[in-house]
């Protein structure tokens, strides 16, 4: 056999391979998903729901960590804020329509911890516009910073919630361990994400 036809069948051979590895772990995945009673259509419609959901979380927590940053400004505009306080809070009542689809796709325990999260974040904006409303007072930052840290861990529960229902016991999510869980905490609370709040704690 020449050396032109060895490398042909090698390269046959070597997509032959990775096409069997591609339909053994479509298989795999189909095996384990149709144990836990979800169709890839399933999976799809809820991947959806959930990016939906995130997307929305996340954009609306960034905004409320900006809001604090304005709130917190020795000159601020007190009608300028207002209206971004209630800005703030009209995004979050449109929340209602993906956490409604979580309800629709599951399972309960992603549905549990997206509605927490939601919750958390309204309380969070809630107590942002009644410090506003009071004079900003140095004995309620406590209380907000606190609001803060709940609705971060929710943050975090949601999203372990919906790898776990897209990836039922495949092995294939991955999880923090105690301590990099822990480091990440203390780097979000320190660092804010991409914005700042040293002056919060």
């Amino acid at each position: 056999m020449d050396q032109a036809t060895l490398g042909t069948l090698i390269g046959v051979g070597g997509t032959v391979a990775g096409a069997l590895t591609g339909v053994v772990g479509a298989v795999r995945t189909a095996g384990i998903n149709a144990r836990a009673g979800i169709t890839m259509e399933d999976l799809r419609s809820r991947r959806a729901a959930y990016s939906a959901f995130s997307a929305a979380l996340w954009a609306q927590r960034n905004a409320a960590l900006r809001l604090m940053d304005i709130l917190d400004a020795p000159d601020l505009d007190g009608d300028r804020a207002r209206a971004r306080v209630a800005q703030a809070q009209e995004l979050h009542d449109d929340m209602g329509a993906t956490v409604g689809a979580l309800a629709v796709e599951g399972p309960e325990e992603v549905t549990e911890a997206a509605m927490v999260a939601a919750e958390a974040l309204s309380a969070w904006l809630d107590e942002l516009a009644w410090w506003l409303e009071r004079g900003r007072p140095h004995d309620q930052r406590r209380s907000i910073v606190e609001l803060r840290n709940h609705m971060e861990e929710a943050a975090q529960r949601i999203t372990t919630a919906c790898q776990e229902a897209l990836h039922p016991d495949d092995g294939s999510t991955v999880r923090l361990g105690p301590l990099k869980r822990l480091r990440l905490r203390r780097y979000i609370r320190r660092h804010g994400g991409p914005y700042g709040w040293s002056g919060w704690e």
